[in-house]
Protein backbone atom coordinates (compact mmCIF):
# COMPACT_ATOMS: atom_id res chain seq x y z
CA UNK A 1 0.00 0.00 0.00
CA UNK A 2 1.51 3.30 -1.16
CA UNK A 3 -0.42 7.02 0.36
CA UNK A 4 1.17 10.06 -0.40
CA UNK A 5 -0.86 13.53 0.75
CA UNK A 6 -2.06 15.52 -2.27
CA UNK A 7 -4.37 18.27 -0.50
CA UNK A 8 -3.65 19.87 2.96
CA UNK A 9 -5.19 23.20 2.95
CA UNK A 10 -7.09 24.76 6.25
CA UNK A 11 -8.99 21.79 7.52
CA UNK A 12 -9.36 19.71 4.38
CA UNK A 13 -7.14 16.69 3.31
CA UNK A 14 -6.48 14.35 0.52
CA UNK A 15 -4.46 11.49 0.51
CA UNK A 16 -3.97 9.20 -2.66
CA UNK A 17 -3.84 5.29 -1.86
CA UNK A 18 -2.64 2.72 -4.33
CA UNK A 19 -2.71 -1.13 -3.61
CA UNK A 20 -0.45 -2.74 -6.29
CA UNK A 21 -2.38 -5.22 -8.41
CA UNK A 22 -0.40 -8.38 -6.87
CA UNK A 23 -1.26 -7.48 -3.90
CA UNK A 24 -5.18 -7.17 -5.10
CA UNK A 25 -5.07 -10.51 -6.87
CA UNK A 26 -3.63 -12.20 -3.39
CA UNK A 27 -6.51 -10.47 -1.25
CA UNK A 28 -9.50 -11.68 -3.76
CA UNK A 29 -7.68 -15.14 -4.02
CA UNK A 30 -7.70 -15.28 0.03
CA UNK A 31 -10.99 -13.94 0.02
CA UNK A 32 -12.77 -16.35 -2.25
CA UNK A 33 -10.83 -19.35 -0.54
CA UNK A 34 -12.38 -17.96 2.94
CA UNK A 35 -15.97 -18.01 0.57
CA UNK A 36 -15.46 -21.38 0.09
CA UNK A 37 -14.55 -22.73 3.20
CA UNK A 38 -18.21 -22.47 3.18
CA UNK A 39 -19.76 -22.49 -0.02
CA UNK A 40 -21.68 -25.24 -1.32
CA UNK A 41 -21.53 -25.99 -5.11
CA UNK A 42 -22.94 -29.09 -6.57
CA UNK A 43 -19.93 -31.89 -7.39
CA UNK A 44 -17.58 -30.25 -4.58
CA UNK A 45 -17.07 -30.53 -1.04
CA UNK A 46 -16.95 -27.26 0.65
CA UNK A 47 -13.30 -26.24 1.03
CA UNK A 48 -12.55 -28.42 -1.93
CA UNK A 49 -13.88 -26.23 -4.68
CA UNK A 50 -11.21 -24.84 -7.36
CA UNK A 51 -10.81 -21.31 -7.37
CA UNK A 52 -11.79 -20.71 -11.12
CA UNK A 53 -15.06 -22.26 -10.14
CA UNK A 54 -15.26 -19.58 -6.79
CA UNK A 55 -14.15 -16.69 -9.73
CA UNK A 56 -16.88 -17.63 -11.76
CA UNK A 57 -19.57 -17.62 -9.16
CA UNK A 58 -18.39 -15.29 -5.91
CA UNK A 59 -15.51 -13.00 -7.87
CA UNK A 60 -18.41 -9.61 -7.50
CA UNK A 61 -19.01 -10.75 -3.77
CA UNK A 62 -14.61 -10.78 -2.83
CA UNK A 63 -13.95 -7.60 -4.36
CA UNK A 64 -16.54 -5.77 -2.90
CA UNK A 65 -15.34 -7.48 0.07
CA UNK A 66 -11.41 -6.91 -0.79
CA UNK A 67 -12.35 -3.00 -1.98
CA UNK A 68 -14.10 -2.46 1.36
CA UNK A 69 -11.17 -4.10 3.50
CA UNK A 70 -8.53 -2.36 1.80
CA UNK A 71 -10.57 1.34 1.80
CA UNK A 72 -10.79 0.56 5.85
CA UNK A 73 -7.50 -0.26 6.55
CA UNK A 74 -6.01 2.75 4.88
CA UNK A 75 -8.46 5.41 6.31
CA UNK A 76 -7.20 3.62 9.34
CA UNK A 77 -3.35 4.01 8.84
CA UNK A 78 -3.47 7.92 7.41
CA UNK A 79 -5.74 8.79 10.70
CA UNK A 80 -3.16 7.12 13.26
CA UNK A 81 0.51 7.65 11.01
CA UNK A 82 -0.48 11.42 11.04
CA UNK A 83 -2.34 11.81 14.11
CA UNK A 84 -5.35 13.52 12.64
CA UNK A 85 -8.94 14.29 14.27
CA UNK A 86 -11.77 13.91 11.39
CA UNK A 87 -14.52 15.64 12.29
CA UNK A 88 -16.60 13.73 9.94
CA UNK A 89 -16.71 10.09 8.32
CA UNK A 90 -13.95 10.43 5.26
CA UNK A 91 -15.46 10.26 2.08
CA UNK A 92 -13.51 7.71 -0.52
CA UNK A 93 -13.12 9.10 -4.32
CA UNK A 94 -12.95 5.29 -5.98
CA UNK A 95 -10.90 6.17 -9.31
CA UNK A 96 -9.43 2.47 -10.57
CA UNK A 97 -10.53 -1.37 -8.93
CA UNK A 98 -10.33 -4.44 -10.66
CA UNK A 99 -8.62 -7.51 -10.51
CA UNK A 100 -6.39 -6.90 -12.96
CA UNK A 101 -4.78 -3.65 -12.42
CA UNK A 102 -3.97 -1.35 -9.34
CA UNK A 103 -6.45 -0.25 -6.54
CA UNK A 104 -6.06 3.22 -6.66
CA UNK A 105 -8.27 5.62 -4.94
CA UNK A 106 -8.16 8.96 -3.09
CA UNK A 107 -9.27 9.55 0.78
CA UNK A 108 -10.95 13.37 1.25
CA UNK A 109 -11.44 14.28 5.13
CA UNK A 110 -11.60 17.98 6.99
CA UNK A 111 -10.44 17.79 10.42
CA UNK A 112 -11.05 19.20 13.85
CA UNK A 113 -9.92 22.73 14.15
CA UNK A 114 -6.65 23.19 17.02
CA UNK A 115 -8.10 25.16 19.73
CA UNK A 116 -4.92 26.77 21.40
CA UNK A 117 -5.30 28.51 25.28
CA UNK A 118 -9.04 28.88 26.45
CA UNK A 119 -8.53 31.80 28.92
CA UNK A 120 -11.89 33.75 30.37
CA UNK A 121 -9.55 36.30 32.13
CA UNK A 122 -11.20 39.72 31.73
CA UNK A 123 -15.01 38.24 31.16
CA UNK A 124 -18.18 39.98 33.45
CA UNK A 125 -21.97 38.72 33.15
CA UNK A 126 -24.94 39.63 35.14
CA UNK A 127 -26.71 36.93 36.59
CA UNK A 128 -30.46 37.92 37.53
CA UNK A 129 -32.80 36.98 40.07
CA UNK A 130 -36.69 37.61 40.02
CA UNK A 131 -38.41 37.75 42.84
CA UNK A 132 -41.94 36.23 42.59
CA UNK A 133 -45.00 38.68 43.22
CA UNK A 134 -47.80 37.53 45.37
CA UNK A 135 -50.30 38.50 43.16
CA UNK A 136 -48.74 36.14 40.16
CA UNK A 137 -49.15 33.39 43.23
CA UNK A 138 -52.72 34.22 43.39
CA UNK A 139 -53.49 34.29 39.51
CA UNK A 140 -51.49 30.84 39.53
CA UNK A 141 -53.99 29.36 42.07
CA UNK A 142 -57.04 31.22 40.78
CA UNK A 143 -56.44 29.70 37.16
CA UNK A 144 -56.11 26.06 38.75
CA UNK A 145 -59.38 26.61 41.13
CA UNK A 146 -60.99 27.48 37.12
CA UNK A 147 -59.19 24.59 35.85
CA UNK A 148 -60.13 22.11 38.20
CA UNK A 149 -63.50 23.53 39.75
CA UNK A 150 -66.51 21.08 39.44
CA UNK A 151 -69.52 21.66 37.09
CA UNK A 152 -72.91 19.97 36.45
CA UNK A 153 -75.52 19.30 33.75
CA UNK A 154 -78.02 22.13 33.14
CA UNK A 155 -80.91 22.01 35.78
CA UNK A 156 -83.32 24.16 33.55
CA UNK A 157 -82.55 23.48 29.67
CA UNK A 158 -81.28 27.36 27.63
CA UNK A 159 -79.40 28.09 24.80
CA UNK A 160 -75.74 28.31 25.48
CA UNK A 161 -73.61 31.36 27.38
CA UNK A 162 -70.37 32.95 27.65
CA UNK A 163 -68.85 31.06 30.92
CA UNK A 164 -70.29 27.24 29.94
CA UNK A 165 -68.75 24.24 29.44
CA UNK A 166 -70.23 22.62 26.75
CA UNK A 167 -69.41 19.31 25.69
CA UNK A 168 -68.93 18.71 22.27
CA UNK A 169 -67.50 16.49 19.36
CA UNK A 170 -65.77 18.11 16.23
CA UNK A 171 -63.61 17.81 13.23
CA UNK A 172 -62.00 20.11 11.09
CA UNK A 173 -61.31 20.38 7.71
CA UNK A 174 -59.74 22.60 5.32
CA UNK A 175 -60.97 22.65 1.73
CA UNK A 176 -62.65 19.08 2.37
CA UNK A 177 -58.82 17.35 3.60
CA UNK A 178 -58.90 16.95 7.49
CA UNK A 179 -57.03 18.80 9.61
CA UNK A 180 -54.35 16.84 11.10
CA UNK A 181 -55.03 16.50 15.28
CA UNK A 182 -58.26 18.73 14.70
CA UNK A 183 -61.03 16.03 15.65
CA UNK A 184 -62.25 15.49 19.07
CA UNK A 185 -64.75 13.44 21.04
CA UNK A 186 -66.51 14.52 24.45
CA UNK A 187 -64.30 17.79 24.72
CA UNK A 188 -64.88 19.75 27.47
CA UNK A 189 -64.37 23.38 26.39
CA UNK A 190 -65.36 26.51 27.84
CA UNK A 191 -66.90 29.56 26.29
CA UNK A 192 -64.73 32.43 26.33
CA UNK A 193 -61.68 30.45 27.65
CA UNK A 194 -60.10 31.40 24.16
CA UNK A 195 -58.37 27.93 23.57
CA UNK A 196 -59.74 27.03 20.50
CA UNK A 197 -59.08 29.30 16.85
CA UNK A 198 -60.66 32.54 17.31
CA UNK A 199 -64.09 32.83 16.65
CA UNK A 200 -64.60 29.19 17.26
CA UNK A 201 -66.10 29.36 20.68
CA UNK A 202 -68.24 32.61 19.97
CA UNK A 203 -70.09 30.39 17.03
CA UNK A 204 -71.26 28.04 19.49
CA UNK A 205 -72.88 30.70 21.93
CA UNK A 206 -76.26 30.91 21.60
CA UNK A 207 -76.97 27.41 21.09
CA UNK A 208 -79.37 24.03 22.07
CA UNK A 209 -77.73 21.07 23.37
CA UNK A 210 -78.03 18.75 20.71
CA UNK A 211 -77.13 21.28 17.90
CA UNK A 212 -75.11 20.13 15.23
CA UNK A 213 -73.43 23.75 13.32
CA UNK A 214 -70.44 23.84 11.26
CA UNK A 215 -68.25 26.42 12.47
CA UNK A 216 -66.03 28.51 10.10
CA UNK A 217 -62.94 29.91 11.03
CA UNK A 218 -59.64 31.36 9.86
CA UNK A 219 -56.31 30.36 11.80
CA UNK A 220 -54.50 33.66 12.82
CA UNK A 221 -50.90 34.33 10.62
CA UNK A 222 -48.84 33.63 13.78
CA UNK A 223 -50.73 30.50 14.61
CA UNK A 224 -48.09 27.91 16.12
CA UNK A 225 -48.52 25.08 13.16
CA UNK A 226 -47.09 27.71 10.80
CA UNK A 227 -48.75 25.05 7.48
CA UNK A 228 -52.30 26.28 8.95
CA UNK A 229 -51.11 29.77 9.54
CA UNK A 230 -54.15 32.50 7.44
CA UNK A 231 -55.63 29.10 6.02
CA UNK A 232 -59.78 28.73 6.32
CA UNK A 233 -61.36 26.15 8.13
CA UNK A 234 -64.72 24.79 8.77
CA UNK A 235 -65.41 22.56 11.44
CA UNK A 236 -68.61 19.99 12.19
CA UNK A 237 -69.45 20.51 15.65
CA UNK A 238 -71.93 18.36 17.60
CA UNK A 239 -72.86 20.32 21.13
CA UNK A 240 -73.87 17.26 23.06
CA UNK A 241 -74.35 18.97 26.29
CA UNK A 242 -74.20 21.84 28.53
CA UNK A 243 -72.45 22.85 31.80
CA UNK A 244 -72.50 25.00 34.68
CA UNK A 245 -69.19 25.65 36.67
CA UNK A 246 -69.02 26.19 40.27
CA UNK A 247 -66.87 29.44 40.98
CA UNK A 248 -63.60 28.69 41.44
CA UNK A 249 -62.33 28.69 44.95
CA UNK A 250 -59.27 28.51 46.44
CA UNK A 251 -59.14 26.66 49.70
CA UNK A 252 -57.70 23.49 51.47
CA UNK A 253 -59.93 21.67 49.21
CA UNK A 254 -58.65 22.60 45.89
CA UNK A 255 -54.78 22.55 48.10
CA UNK A 256 -55.86 18.77 48.95
CA UNK A 257 -56.95 18.46 45.00
CA UNK A 258 -53.45 18.85 44.14
CA UNK A 259 -51.37 17.20 46.40
CA UNK A 260 -50.89 19.69 49.48
CA UNK A 261 -51.73 19.69 52.94
CA UNK A 262 -52.80 23.48 52.98
CA UNK A 263 -53.52 26.37 51.40
CA UNK A 264 -50.29 28.24 52.50
CA UNK A 265 -48.07 24.67 51.39
CA UNK A 266 -49.91 25.18 48.12
CA UNK A 267 -48.73 28.84 47.92
CA UNK A 268 -45.06 28.05 48.44
CA UNK A 269 -45.04 25.10 46.24
CA UNK A 270 -46.39 27.07 43.42
CA UNK A 271 -43.84 29.93 44.39
CA UNK A 272 -41.32 27.51 44.04
CA UNK A 273 -42.41 26.61 40.73
CA UNK A 274 -42.73 30.00 39.56
CA UNK A 275 -39.02 30.47 41.05
CA UNK A 276 -37.51 27.98 38.71
CA UNK A 277 -38.88 28.82 35.95
CA UNK A 278 -38.64 32.44 35.91
CA UNK A 279 -34.71 31.44 36.84
CA UNK A 280 -34.34 28.95 33.92
CA UNK A 281 -35.36 32.35 31.86
CA UNK A 282 -33.07 34.35 33.26
CA UNK A 283 -30.09 31.60 32.84
CA UNK A 284 -31.12 32.05 28.92
CA UNK A 285 -30.14 35.53 29.00
CA UNK A 286 -26.70 35.01 31.08
CA UNK A 287 -26.23 32.12 28.45
CA UNK A 288 -26.72 33.89 25.56
CA UNK A 289 -23.82 36.68 26.89
CA UNK A 290 -21.91 34.01 27.53
CA UNK A 291 -22.24 32.57 24.23
CA UNK A 292 -21.98 35.83 22.72
CA UNK A 293 -18.37 36.25 23.82
CA UNK A 294 -17.27 32.99 23.61
CA UNK A 295 -18.16 34.00 19.91
CA UNK A 296 -16.36 36.49 19.89
CA UNK A 297 -13.33 35.68 21.70
CA UNK A 298 -12.32 32.29 20.03
CA UNK A 299 -12.00 32.71 16.38
CA UNK A 300 -10.84 29.63 14.61
CA UNK A 301 -12.19 27.80 11.24
CA UNK A 302 -15.22 25.73 11.36
CA UNK A 303 -15.40 22.46 9.26
CA UNK A 304 -17.27 23.32 6.43
CA UNK A 305 -18.62 19.86 5.96
CA UNK A 306 -20.55 20.63 9.79
CA UNK A 307 -21.42 23.27 8.84
CA UNK A 308 -23.27 23.08 5.77
CA UNK A 309 -24.83 19.46 7.32
CA UNK A 310 -25.98 22.15 10.58
CA UNK A 311 -27.35 24.18 7.96
CA UNK A 312 -29.28 21.64 6.58
CA UNK A 313 -30.99 20.71 9.63
CA UNK A 314 -31.81 24.34 10.44
CA UNK A 315 -33.08 25.40 7.15
CA UNK A 316 -35.21 22.05 7.01
CA UNK A 317 -36.63 22.73 10.44
CA UNK A 318 -37.52 26.69 9.07
CA UNK A 319 -39.15 25.18 5.86
CA UNK A 320 -41.14 22.88 8.15
CA UNK A 321 -42.17 25.68 10.39
CA UNK A 322 -43.49 28.24 7.66
CA UNK A 323 -45.35 25.39 5.77
CA UNK A 324 -42.31 24.98 3.27
CA UNK A 325 -41.88 21.77 1.23
CA UNK A 326 -38.58 21.62 0.15
CA UNK A 327 -38.66 17.94 -0.81
CA UNK A 328 -41.00 18.55 -3.66
CA UNK A 329 -38.89 20.12 -6.47
CA UNK A 330 -42.25 21.77 -8.49
CA UNK A 331 -43.10 23.53 -4.93
CA UNK A 332 -40.16 25.93 -4.86
CA UNK A 333 -39.35 27.12 -8.54
CA UNK A 334 -35.99 29.06 -10.12
CA UNK A 335 -37.74 32.37 -8.82
CA UNK A 336 -38.04 31.24 -5.13
CA UNK A 337 -41.64 31.14 -5.39
CA UNK A 338 -43.20 28.48 -2.92
CA UNK A 339 -46.45 27.44 -4.96
CA UNK A 340 -48.14 30.85 -5.89
CA UNK A 341 -46.24 32.72 -3.15
CA UNK A 342 -42.67 34.23 -3.09
CA UNK A 343 -40.91 33.59 -0.11
CA UNK A 344 -40.66 37.95 0.98
CA UNK A 345 -44.47 37.28 0.88
CA UNK A 346 -44.20 34.43 3.46
CA UNK A 347 -41.28 35.26 5.87
CA UNK A 348 -40.98 39.27 5.18
CA UNK A 349 -37.47 38.70 3.71
CA UNK A 350 -36.18 36.84 0.32
CA UNK A 351 -34.74 33.35 0.61
CA UNK A 352 -31.05 34.67 -0.55
CA UNK A 353 -31.22 36.71 2.65
CA UNK A 354 -32.63 33.90 4.88
CA UNK A 355 -30.41 31.03 3.38
CA UNK A 356 -27.50 34.02 4.12
CA UNK A 357 -28.63 34.50 7.42
CA UNK A 358 -29.10 30.80 8.70
CA UNK A 359 -25.44 30.08 7.19
CA UNK A 360 -24.09 32.61 9.64
CA UNK A 361 -26.43 31.04 12.28
CA UNK A 362 -25.04 27.44 11.18
CA UNK A 363 -21.23 28.37 11.49
CA UNK A 364 -21.84 30.17 14.58
CA UNK A 365 -23.65 26.73 16.33
CA UNK A 366 -20.70 24.50 14.99
CA UNK A 367 -17.69 26.85 16.42
CA UNK A 368 -19.77 27.20 19.84
CA UNK A 369 -20.15 23.43 19.71
CA UNK A 370 -16.72 22.70 19.28
CA UNK A 371 -15.42 25.14 21.22
CA UNK A 372 -17.55 23.86 24.44
CA UNK A 373 -17.05 20.13 24.24
CA UNK A 374 -13.30 20.92 24.14
CA UNK A 375 -13.72 22.88 27.27
CA UNK A 376 -15.79 19.91 28.74
CA UNK A 377 -13.06 17.92 27.88
CA UNK A 378 -10.24 19.83 29.17
CA UNK A 379 -12.15 19.82 32.22
CA UNK A 380 -13.75 16.40 32.21
CA UNK A 381 -17.41 18.09 32.09
CA UNK A 382 -19.90 15.24 31.34
CA UNK A 383 -23.61 14.21 31.72
CA UNK A 384 -24.14 11.56 34.59
CA UNK A 385 -26.49 8.52 33.55
CA UNK A 386 -28.83 10.25 36.29
CA UNK A 387 -28.74 13.60 34.59
CA UNK A 388 -30.01 11.80 31.43
CA UNK A 389 -32.62 9.45 33.27
CA UNK A 390 -33.89 12.52 34.75
CA UNK A 391 -34.33 14.05 31.00
CA UNK A 392 -35.98 10.93 29.59
CA UNK A 393 -38.56 11.05 33.09
CA UNK A 394 -39.51 14.78 32.46
CA UNK A 395 -39.58 14.38 28.46
CA UNK A 396 -42.46 11.01 29.74
CA UNK A 397 -44.12 13.18 31.47
CA UNK A 398 -45.04 15.37 28.61
CA UNK A 399 -46.62 12.64 27.32
CA UNK A 400 -49.18 10.97 29.82
CA UNK A 401 -50.30 7.74 29.02
CA UNK A 402 -47.28 7.06 26.72
CA UNK A 403 -44.55 6.97 28.93
CA UNK A 404 -43.45 3.34 28.47
CA UNK A 405 -43.67 4.54 24.76
CA UNK A 406 -41.42 7.32 25.39
CA UNK A 407 -39.26 5.30 27.09
CA UNK A 408 -38.22 2.26 24.89
CA UNK A 409 -38.29 5.27 22.39
CA UNK A 410 -34.89 6.98 23.98
CA UNK A 411 -33.76 3.55 24.86
CA UNK A 412 -33.61 2.24 21.25
CA UNK A 413 -32.73 5.84 19.29
CA UNK A 414 -29.33 6.76 20.75
CA UNK A 415 -29.45 9.92 18.25
CA UNK A 416 -32.51 10.50 20.48
CA UNK A 417 -30.57 10.35 23.37
CA UNK A 418 -28.06 12.38 22.22
CA UNK A 419 -30.44 15.05 21.66
CA UNK A 420 -31.69 15.41 25.28
CA UNK A 421 -27.62 14.58 25.88
CA UNK A 422 -26.47 17.73 24.51
CA UNK A 423 -28.36 20.59 25.69
CA UNK A 424 -27.50 19.18 29.52
CA UNK A 425 -23.91 19.08 28.76
CA UNK A 426 -23.69 22.51 27.17
CA UNK A 427 -25.28 24.15 30.21
CA UNK A 428 -22.73 22.64 32.37
CA UNK A 429 -20.32 23.71 30.55
CA UNK A 430 -21.67 27.07 30.90
CA UNK A 431 -22.30 26.80 34.46
CA UNK A 432 -18.26 26.28 34.64
CA UNK A 433 -17.80 28.87 32.79
CA UNK A 434 -19.31 30.95 35.18
CA UNK A 435 -17.29 29.90 37.98
CA UNK A 436 -14.48 31.30 36.36
CA UNK A 437 -15.68 34.80 35.60
CA UNK A 438 -16.63 38.02 37.29
CA UNK A 439 -20.01 37.83 37.76
CA UNK A 440 -22.53 40.43 39.29
CA UNK A 441 -26.25 39.57 40.92
CA UNK A 442 -29.01 41.34 39.83
CA UNK A 443 -32.46 41.24 41.13
CA UNK A 444 -35.06 41.97 38.55
CA UNK A 445 -38.99 42.38 38.20
CA UNK A 446 -40.59 39.45 35.67
CA UNK A 447 -41.89 42.76 33.59
CA UNK A 448 -37.73 43.41 32.95
CA UNK A 449 -37.01 39.42 32.59
CA UNK A 450 -39.27 39.89 29.71
CA UNK A 451 -37.80 43.06 28.44
CA UNK A 452 -34.32 41.63 28.80
CA UNK A 453 -34.95 38.41 26.69
CA UNK A 454 -37.05 40.08 24.03
CA UNK A 455 -33.98 42.45 23.99
CA UNK A 456 -31.57 39.69 23.82
CA UNK A 457 -33.73 38.33 20.50
CA UNK A 458 -33.74 41.85 18.41
CA UNK A 459 -29.64 42.12 19.47
CA UNK A 460 -29.21 38.47 18.29
CA UNK A 461 -30.88 38.99 14.98
CA UNK A 462 -29.41 42.84 14.56
CA UNK A 463 -26.13 40.67 14.83
CA UNK A 464 -26.72 38.11 12.34
CA UNK A 465 -28.20 40.99 9.62
CA UNK A 466 -24.74 42.89 10.23
CA UNK A 467 -22.51 39.99 9.51
CA UNK A 468 -24.75 39.39 6.54
CA UNK A 469 -24.01 42.66 5.45
CA UNK A 470 -20.72 42.27 6.16
CA UNK A 471 -20.21 38.90 3.95
CA UNK A 472 -22.12 40.83 0.91
CA UNK A 473 -19.80 43.77 1.16
CA UNK A 474 -16.80 41.18 1.31
CA UNK A 475 -18.04 39.56 -1.69
CA UNK A 476 -18.43 42.44 -3.53
CA UNK A 477 -14.61 43.82 -2.73
CA UNK A 478 -13.78 40.47 -3.69
CA UNK A 479 -14.94 40.69 -7.30
CA UNK A 480 -13.70 44.26 -7.83
CA UNK A 481 -10.34 43.41 -7.16
CA UNK A 482 -10.73 40.15 -9.31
Amino acid sequence: MQIKQTHSKGLKRTFDVIFPAKDIEAKINAQLEKIGAKAKVPGFRPGKIPLVILKQRYQTEALSKVLDQCVDESVVKVIKDNELQPCMKPKVDLKSFNDKEDLVFSINMEVLPTIGDIKFDNLSFEKYSVKVPHKTVQQVLENFALRTRETHPLKKRRKTKMGDIVIIDFEGFIKDEPIEGGQGQNHLLELGSGSFVPGFEDQLIDQEKGTRIDVKVTFPKDYHEKHYARKSARFNVHLKDIHEAEPPVVDDKLAKKLGFSSVKEMEEGVKKSISKDYDAQAFISTKRHVLDALAERFIFEAPQSMVDLEFENIWRQFCEEVGIDQSKAANVNAKGKVGSKTFEEITGQTEDILRAEYKIIAERRVRLGLLLAEIGRRNNIKVASQELASAVKAKALEYPGQEKRVFDYYRDNEAALNSLKAPIFENKVIDYILTQVKISEKSITPEDLQKLLLKDEEDAEKQVLSQVKKKKIAGRNKESKE
